[in-house]
């Protein structure tokens, strides 16, 4: 494995993390952690922690992309609107409640 391969996979796992941990809460332990435990690895050249990194980043970007899409296509309702929006996909229609 060569060196920019382990360069490319450090840059996309801190570009990653500081998208969902640093700016979500302004918390840099999860950045500084990666670079203490990416920096003793380096020092081993171990192939199999090149591996868990990519999955791990893998794990991440697709974990971010899946709460987009949750949050697009699934907004949050009301239980009113929920039960109300899931009788007109099937074709019915909820009765007026007065309160």
């Amino acid at each position: 494995m060569s060196s920019q391969e382990h360069l490319r996979t450090y840059r996309h796992l801190l570009r990653e993390i500081n998208r969902q941990f640093t700016q979500a809460n302004g918390n840099r332990a999860w950045a500084s952690q990666l670079r203490l435990q990416w920096r003793s690895s380096a020092t081993n050249g171990q192939s199999q922690q090149l591996t868990a990194a990519k999955n791990v980043l893998s794990y991440l970007a697709n974990s971010r992309k899946y709460k987009e899409l949750l949050a697009e296509f699934n907004p949050k309702m009301s239980e009113g609107d929920r039960i109300k929006k899931t009788a007109n996909r099937v074709g019915l229609e909820t009765p007026n409640t007065f309160s």
